[in-house]
């Protein structure tokens, strides 16, 4: 490592996890860390973090900060509008870095802004020059790239795909609004639908509330997963039904963009293979002919790195 060279950090701000990793240049971090979020994240304690890995890591030379995270972004302040999954409103998080770490080149984005620029840079969207990325985890979002560059629309709000209604007067969803895609596939959507029938119905339920320590209000999107491979009945209901939500949700954006190639991701995704397959299948038949002919529906193949290898991808770019 030469002490002349210039390196970026990637920050991925998740609503389980904070990921942090340093690039040299291509898409494998020289060192990277994950950090379990508490509940009631402040923008300190995302600071305080991304300071000590940086000091930590201080033999890299970093020049360049990108910071991805769920939720719409004012590009030029840098300051977090509205983030559901963490309920941050109208945080200065640019600022705060600025100040705190003395770093002029800091880039916020949407997490999933961030990760369909990493997989289309180094990933299964490499070659597609018009792709859709969807990535399903705490919450649901997706990036778009037309014509070989990022789209993030007039606001910088474009791929909000988990906020798009499927169900009219359906679930009250985190952004404040009902029957959005994220309410009743991402996630937090899923268990909470898992510990509503768990209420209603103990004994159906019980093969999903043991992988959740027995208690229903511990149940989580991974228990369910655990209770889907095991078997459960009702999991594989919840499972089913959660891939024909998105199946309707991708074919809606199959239509209205008529991309190349699509690359679905996510843990929810990574802890159930299966419904990967589901969605695929689902989506092919419910999008139109002339949509999805051609259409490749692929896998995310830059994993638990995703977030970070796009937000520091991204922000080298600007």
């Amino acid at each position: 490592m030469s002490n002349n060279s210039i390196y970026t950090a990637g920050v991925d701000i998740g609503g389980t996890n904070l990921r942090l990793g340093i690039f040299g240049g291509g898409g494998k971090p020289e060192s990277d860390v994950r950090i379990l979020m508490p509940e009631a994240a402040d923008v300190d304690f995302i600071i305080r973090n991304i300071k000590k890995f940086l000091y930590d890591n201080k033999k890299y030379n970093v020049k360049t900060l990108g910071i991805g995270i769920a939720g719409q972004i004012d590009a030029e302040s840098g300051n977090i509008i509205f983030s559901p999954n963490l309920n941050w409103h109208n945080v200065p998080l640019k600022k705060g870095l600025e100040e705190e770490l003395g770093l002029n080149n800091i880039l916020v984005a949407n997490d999933l802004a961030a990760i369909t620029y990493g997989e289309w840079k180094y990933g299964a969207g490499k070659g597609f020059n018009n792709l859709i990325c969807i990535f399903v985890g705490t919450g649901i979002g997706s990036g778009i790239i037309i014509n070989g560059g990022l789209y993030t629309g007039c606001f910088n709000s474009a791929g909000e795909i988990g906020h798009t209604r499927i169900v009219s007067g359906g679930r009250k969803c985190t952004c404040g609004n009902y029957g959005c895609l994220e309410a009743y596939a991402g996630g937090h959507g899923i268990a909470s639908i898992a510990i509503e029938r768990a209420y209603a119905d103990r004994p159906a339920f019980q093969d999903v509330i043991n992988e959740s320590g027995g208690v229903i209000e511990s149940i989580t999107a991974k228990s369910i997963a655990k209770a889907y491979k095991a078997g459960s009945k009702e999991a594989v209901r919840l499972i089913k039904e959660t891939g024909e939500y998105l199946s309707d949700g991708v074919a809606s954006a199959v239509n209205l963009l008529s991309p190349c190639a699509v690359i679905l991701g996510g843990g929810v995704l990574d802890g159930i293979p299966e419904l990967f397959d589901i969605v695929r299948a689902e989506t092919l038949k419910r999008s139109l002919k002339a949509s999805s002919s051609n259409l490749k529906i692929l896998r995310s193949s830059l994993g638990e790195y995703a977030g970070i290898i796009g937000a520091a991808a991204l922000s080298s770019s600007v």
